[in-house]
């Protein structure tokens, strides 16, 4: 199995009712405006986050959906950046499926006087999981870019240990920085980008299904060719931390 994030955020007063987010920028979909076409290399909905300081309501919504039911994400996360334990819905055992090509969808409800920053994560998936095992490391890494409120915003990691030489599949993920909402890697020769929700503080503690190959493989790469990461914050942070898990394969 593999998986991909995609994400939508828009700054709106939705009056408590359910309204459409706009989707974020990206390099590896297709988005055009408030839609995010299916890839056809990841056609199940297999999880989503939504977040917002007031939210209320969250719901996905596609044409193939339309023929049964729409998607209503629940639990969510009332507050501007991720809590934990993290209300998240995760679907990664059962994933929906969709139709490639068509467009997702996300909108949001939310009860705040005026205008208000709202943010929906999706994980898109290729099927059903299916975990790794093996003999699991974990390695810190460091990014210093400056990143863009809102937005995907892609930077270089410098691990704090050497790895010995070899081929490593990444077995899942930490990310933190002061403003982040989440954060996804960008694998040499892959067109996933596979992720996890981000935190803001040493203290807070993961949800443990993006971790120690709960996900299974997220993708391989060379130890001279380390993947980059995409960082999506609420502010313009410039110091981000990333821990993988990673097994040696070759």
């Amino acid at each position: 199995m593999a998986f991909t994030l995609v994400g939508w955020t828009e700054s709106q007063d939705t009056s408590a009712a359910l309204t459409q987010v706009a989707g974020i920028v990206d390099q590896h979909v297709t988005v055009t405006g408030d839609d995010i076409l299916v890839p056809d290399f990841a056609p199940f909905l297999a999880g989503a986050f939504a977040i917002g300081a007031t939210i209320s309501q969250a719901r996905l919504s596609s044409p193939s959906m339309r023929k049964s039911t729409l998607f209503d994400v629940n639990p969510i996360n009332i507050g501007a950046e991720p809590l934990w334990p993290t209300p998240w819905h995760n679907r990664f055992l059962t994933p929906r499926p969709l139709v490639p090509g068509e467009g997702l969808r996300a909108l949001v409800a939310e009860g705040a006087t005026g205008a208000e920053q709202d943010s929906m994560l999706a994980w898109l998936s290729d099927g059903q999981i299916s975990p790794v095992s093996g003999e699991i490391q974990t390695i810190r890494a460091t990014n210093g870019s400056t990143l863009t409120a809102y937005a995907w915003t892609i930077g270089a990691l410098t691990l704090d240990q050497q790895l010995e030489s070899g081929r490593y599949a990444i077995a899942g993920m930490r990310a933190q920085s002061a403003g982040l909402i989440a954060a996804r890697l960008v694998i040499p020769g892959s067109p996933y980008r596979p992720g996890c929700i981000g935190y803001d503080a040493s203290s807070d503690v993961e949800d443990a299904t993006f971790r120690y190959g709960n996900l299974g493989s997220w993708g391989e790469f060379e130890h001279t060719y380390i993947p980059q990461v995409e960082f999506l914050s609420v502010s313009a942070d410039t110091a981000q931390t990333v821990w993988l898990d990673v097994v040696k394969v070759a």
